[in-house]
């Protein structure tokens, strides 16, 4: 109701729908970024035998914003966060689904969908580094299955 009304005023300016559109899209693409506060409950919840992980992301940007132990280079990393290539021998947090279904290593993925936050992690990945999230935070867990169409048709997992 609402788009209707402002097509109609908008068509007394004679203002073509590609403008309009363009108009009304720009501040959600603008504004949409990720939900700082949230990802550093997450990421503080992860643990390893009780220890306190320190966390390394070559984005300065995005690092700069969380409040979780951070480290000075990845070496001394526990959790690499958006590599740039492949690392083997950490785990890391990449910044897409796709990613997190191709890279092996990565025990998780943060990214952007559709202007909100979303956070998973893969319960097998999890377990292979000896980490664990408590369950308080199960909703962010998913099973290695769910990263291929086959596992959908399978409902005993």
């Amino acid at each position: 109701m609402l788009f209707c009304c402002i097509i109609t005023i908008l068509k007394g300016y004679k203002m073509r729908p590609k403008s309009l559109l363009l108009i009304l899209l720009i501040p959600i693409i603008g504004f949409s970024s990720y939900n700082i506060g949230k990802i550093n409950e997450i990421l503080s919840a992860i643990k390893k035998e009780g220890k306190i992980l320190s966390y390394f992301s070559s984005d300065t940007d995005f690092i700069s914003k969380l409040s979780i132990k951070k480290s000075q280079d990845p070496n001394s990393a526990d959790i690499i966060i958006f590599p740039k290539g492949n690392i083997s021998n950490k785990s890391v947090i990449v910044h897409s689904f796709n990613g997190l279904k191709t890279n092996k290593n990565s025990i998780g993925a943060i990214y952007l969908k559709k202007g909100r936050t979303q956070i998973i992690f893969v319960e097998e990945r999890l377990k292979k580094k000896g980490l664990f999230l408590s369950t308080k935070y199960q909703r962010y867990i998913i099973k290695e299955c769910y990263l291929t169409e086959l596992c959908l048709f399978n409902s005993s997992n």
